[in-house]
């Protein structure tokens, strides 16, 4: 007979194997983050010293349509394949991934060939819309180079994206995260050195994307047919559909639908500050904007990790309802992101002025806005992979009704503030955008979906991130300035005092867990079955 007791050890066992899935997952994903961060900031750097502030702001405005225009073109199917599949096979329904796969990849190949054809043709009005007139003609090679590109784009993105619901993280990250941001900054600094200039840069940029496309179509393929071959698992009480329901693909399509104009309009507020400033002050300011701006984006690798890791795990979850399970995976989460991220914004916002040096003296005037922009990133991540769960729950429409009140917000505030306040009023316009963004999501998933997020825990984390990272370097910064020896002295103080009370807090952060699982990893998985048996 099942006692208390006997459901209370099953749920911990089940709890603290999602939690160590989660942390393998993480590992990989963090470094696959890390070396993106890595590759994507030598991007910037090399990117600045060939081109100079005026053209490094023409190449980033061209990336940041082209971005744009991914994520339109993407169609939410990237979003939508991760949460489908990792659905489908929790509840057992294998026989429905192949025409998923290919209902998802079809139309993003037919519209993101339109779409880089249209660009290709209407480059010359585009770069007029984009940059000043003296870059025009710059910025009208540049649109033609990548727009070739912008055919596949997309659809490698969606390949990719399947292959992390598929349970293969591993094939994602050495693709996304490994070998496009690393070879970026080869082939730039190669193209450089022969005196080539911002053209052949963009062709080093777009490169890797459609290298890298076959190849995420055909690991996705073979994933989806070693997925069929899997013995089913269907949730209990719920037959699975046979083969040819079409259930499966029609709600994919109406849960990727809304999800595509939302990740449209969530890319938009990433990447629309650079043209904004370029056409409302000058392609200067932009350069320098983008590149500080560049910092706040690479530097959510933590998240990016964590996301990539618990997406899947939390779809499945909900999926079979399994809710307490889902906020405990998320709280783990959100503590991994506070304790490694905070460091790095609170380290950015103090001393900008030396970072920003490193892509050389013109571009130091962007502290202000840097420092802007790392304390609201700060705060959106103390509320973890909210917008994640969001998703994973189905609740597109949500998200979608979101993205709209930001975008609306963010252009508003981008009119009334750059004009008068340049780069410095761009960073408060994308500052208070983020908040609001996620601000709206977290209300959201704890009072609409009734999901407890339970970030009272980080507040020991972050009360001692802001003690070692912020107000020793303050006092650092008013006594010494920041020159070099400062910031290294800064930087070796702040993390022994700050790894000293993590190790403290190990056990709020699940740090057992984290080594468990590499142990269990290094042992071929013998411990988890050992414990599950």
């Amino acid at each position: 007979m099942t006692t208390q007791a006997d459901a209370a050890e099953r749920a911990d066992r089940a709890r603290r194997s999602h939690f160590r899935e989660f942390a393998r997952g993480g590992i990989i994903g963090l470094v696959g983050s890390g070396v993106a961060a890595l590759g994507g900031f030598l991007l910037t750097v090399v990117v600045a010293r060939a081109l100079g502030p005026a053209q490094t702001g023409v190449f980033f405005t061209v990336v940041a349509l082209f971005m744009i225009l991914t994520e339109v073109t993407e169609l939410g199917a990237d979003t939508g394949l991760v949460r489908s599949t990792a659905r489908l096979r929790a509840l057992g329904r294998t026989g429905d991934l192949r025409r998923l796969v290919v209902a998802a990849l079809v139309p993003v190949l037919a519209v993101g060939a339109v779409t880089g054809l249209a660009v290709f043709a209407l480059a010359p009005w585009l770069a007029g819309l984009l940059v000043d007139a003296a870059h025009h003609d710059d910025a009208v090679f540049l649109l033609r180079v990548c727009g070739p590109v912008l055919s596949v784009s997309a659809a490698r993105n969606v390949a990719l994206s399947g292959t992390r619901g598929l349970g293969s993280l591993t094939a994602f990250t050495v693709q996304a995260n490994v070998i496009t941001p690393l070879s970026r900054p080869v082939l730039v600094i190669a193209v450089a050195a022969l005196g080539y200039g911002a053209s052949a840069v963009m062709v080093a940029w777009s490169l890797p994307i459609a290298l890298t496309f076959v190849a995420a179509v055909v690991i996705l393929w073979r994933l989806v047919r070693r997925a069929e071959a899997e013995p089913p698992a269907a949730a209990p009480e719920q037959a699975p559909p046979g083969p040819d329901d079409p259930s499966a693909v029609r709600e994919f399509w109406a849960f990727s639908g809304l999800r595509g104009v939302a990740a449209m309009l969530e890319i938009v507020v990433v990447w629309l500050g650079v043209p904004l400033v370029s056409a409302m002050v000058s392609s200067h300011d932009a350069g320098i904007y983008a590149t500080a701006g560049r910092f706040i984006t690479t530097g959510t690798l933590v998240l990016a990790a964590t996301r990539l890791a618990v997406a899947p795990q939390i779809a499945g979850l909900l999926a079979r309802g399994e809710t307490r399970q889902a906020e405990d995976l998320n709280a783990v989460a959100t503590g991994w992101v506070v304790a490694a991220s905070w460091p790095l914004y609170l380290a950015l916002a103090v001393f900008g002025p030396f970072v920003l040096t490193l892509f050389g003296q013109d571009f130091r005037g962007g502290a202000t806005a840097l420092a802007i922009l790392a304390s609201a990133m700060a705060l959106v991540l103390a509320t973890g992979n909210v917008q994640t769960v969001l998703l994973m729950g189905g609740k597109s429409s949500w998200n979608l009704l979101d993205k709209v009140v930001v975008v609306v917000v963010m252009v508003v505030l981008h009119l009334l503030l750059v004009p008068p306040f340049g780069i410095v009023g761009a960073a408060v316009a994308w500052g208070l955008s983020m908040l609001v963004d996620n601000g709206l999501a977290v209300v959201q998933v704890r009072y609409l979906m009734g999901l407890r997020l339970r970030t009272r825990t980080l507040a020991p984390v972050g009360a001692w991130a802001l003690v070692w990272f912020g107000g020793l370097g303050v006092a650092l910064r008013a006594l010494f300035g920041t020159g070099l020896p400062v910031f290294g002295a800064y930087a070796v103080l702040a993390t022994c005092g700050y790894g000293a009370v993590l190790w403290r807090l190990r056990h709020v952060l699940h740090a057992d867990v984290m080594v468990g699982a590499l142990r269990s990893r290094g042992r071929g998985g013998r411990a988890d079955e050992n414990e599950e048996g």
